[in-house]
């Protein structure tokens, strides 16, 4: 039963990756010479955003939302989920903010970046507890079952102290940045939960 309730968050969360793996990247819009040296920001952005938000805007592209929404096929119940997690994208960018210039530059290489836990940085697991706390606040009045990352990732097999979980960032399908966390339940198999939230 949890199984298939993850299966549900998975594909609503998830649903347009398919299609989006094989679209080009859209053309570079110009910006007025007012706004050249500034860094781009989503229309998602907060109002006063954080250093780790603009360290993360200079490093990643935002995800077009119309793209993003169309992911839903029409169906309004999967768009209003849709529409309600861009509002834990940005406590997604300032986590991913949070790397090292070597995590970053890792990341950028292999297009993938797995952390365990108890490695993180006091900032870094700050950032990683804000992005739980910003899901389930976005998730609100949804699904109990499918309103917590963290008792999705139980449900999964990880344990309390997610010691056996990694963390991370991953591109999928050429150009989607993921935030992903692999879980290695006892005497099982890797699974992963992974929810797209920016391009490279």
């Amino acid at each position: 039963m949890f199984g298939k309730m993850v299966g549900v968050l998975v594909a609503v969360l998830t649903v347009f990756c398919a299609a989006g793996c094989g679209r080009k990247s859209p053309p570079q819009q110009s910006k007025p010479a007012a706004q050249k040296s500034a860094v781009p920001l989503p229309e998602w952005a907060p109002k006063n955003p954080s250093p780790e938000f603009l360290r993360a805007a200079k490093a990643l592209r935002p995800v077009p939302v119309e793209e993003y929404l169309r992911g839903a096929h029409g169906d309004k119940a999967v768009e209003a989920m849709l529409l309600k997690s861009l509002r834990f994208w940005p406590a997604t960018y300032e986590f991913f903010g949070t790397l090292t210039d070597e995590q970053i530059e890792k990341f950028g290489a292999e297009k993938e970046i797995r952390i365990r836990p108890k490695d993180l940085t006091e900032r870094q697991r700050a950032a990683m507890d804000a992005w739980f706390a910003a899901f389930r606040q976005a998730m609100k009045g949804s699904d109990p079952a499918l309103s917590d990352y963290q008792i999705l990732l139980y449900t999964m097999g990880a344990k309390e102290d997610l010691s056996n979980v990694r963390v991370g960032f991953k591109v999928d399908g050429g150009h989607m940045v993921q935030i992903y966390f692999w879980v290695t339940p006892p005497g099982g198999k890797e699974d992963s939960m992974c929810t797209w939230f920016a391009e490279i």
